[in-house]
């Protein structure tokens, strides 16, 4: 992706929706725990836990709000699980503050929330209406936040890549089946498409391997080889679960390792959109993010 992308050659002006910040904004404004948590099923406190233990069951939930009287305000919750004999009220938990969280929550802070916990309560103003699982992490709008970042991610990995290797200075440290294997993409890919590069059809292990080989990069960025080998290879695996369409794109992460991975991905952005708006306004290095035509 060229450098144009971001900054106006004639102007030096940034373009509206290329930082990582709008990005995020849009999201923070619009979609929220309001867009993805689902009603909270109640039960009656006086219920036998053994009805309600199979009643949940059947609709495959751990978890149920409880309330004293149809209508009435939640007092608590049971886990499914937990559910043998007498009445409900008996397994009745406490809904701390831990629990909850606002409808008005950003996704990217609904990841930190379920970091300690399986799950989360939803606030709409005192009320609580809903629950968010690390199940809901898979709907599409948390998916299409996440392949947004990862898609600016690597974006930015290829205009740094053109940076510290100019006028296709990689090639010759990639190994030449691999460099087969993009010319043999690219072919395909180019049709009218003018701007298409090489570097652009490279594999995404290619493109973290040669960035790990930059001393430069691994300095102006301010982390080991090691650490950087193993951020990119955790971007990747979600990346592909994204590009797969899995049911859940965490069945092969630690959820630990996903929230970090997802940290990292937006420290990243903010270091590299600021650097790069940096070098972009030197005026005499627009040349030095520019994609060079195969």
């Amino acid at each position: 992706m060229s450098y144009q992308l971001w900054v106006s050659p004639v102007t030096g002006y940034r373009r509206k929706g290329t930082r990582f910040s709008s990005l995020k904004k849009i999201f923070i404004d619009n979609v929220t725990a309001k867009s993805i948590f689902e009603p909270l099923l109640c039960c009656p406190a006086d219920s036998m836990a053994e009805n309600a233990k199979g009643a949940l069951k059947i609709r495959e939930f751990d978890v149920a709000g409880v309330k004293e009287t149809e209508g009435g305000e939640v007092i608590g919750y049971v886990v499914t699980d937990e559910l043998e004999n007498g009445e409900v009220k008996k397994y009745v938990k406490v809904i701390g503050p831990e629990l909850l969280i606002s409808d008005s929550t950003p996704i990217a802070d609904i990841f930190t929330a379920l970091t300690l916990r399986d799950f989360a309560f939803v606030l709409y103003g005192k009320q609580i209406v809903g629950i968010i699982t690390k199940a809901d992490i898979n709907k599409p709008p948390v998916r299409i936040y996440l392949f947004g970042m990862i898609s600016l991610f690597e974006m930015h990995l290829n205009s740094w890549i053109n940076h510290y290797f100019p006028d296709n200075k990689w090639e010759p440290e990639i190994p030449a089946n691999r460099i087969k294997d993009a010319r043999d993409i690219y072919e395909k890919r180019k049709g009218n498409n003018q701007d298409l590069s090489l570097l652009e059809c490279l594999q995404f292990c290619d493109k973290r391997d040669l960035l790990t080989k930059s001393n430069c990069f691994i300095k102006d960025f301010d982390m080991s080889k090691k650490k950087f080998d193993t951020f990119v290879k955790q971007v990747e695996k979600i990346r592909n679960e994204l590009a797969h369409s899995q049911n859940s794109i965490i069945s092969n992460v630690e959820w630990s390792v996903f929230v970090e991975t997802v940290s990292h991905l937006e420290d990243f952005l903010i270091s590299s959109d600021s650097k790069v708006e940096h070098i972009a306004t030197e005026g005499n290095d627009f040349k030095d993010l520019l994609v060079a035509s195969v």
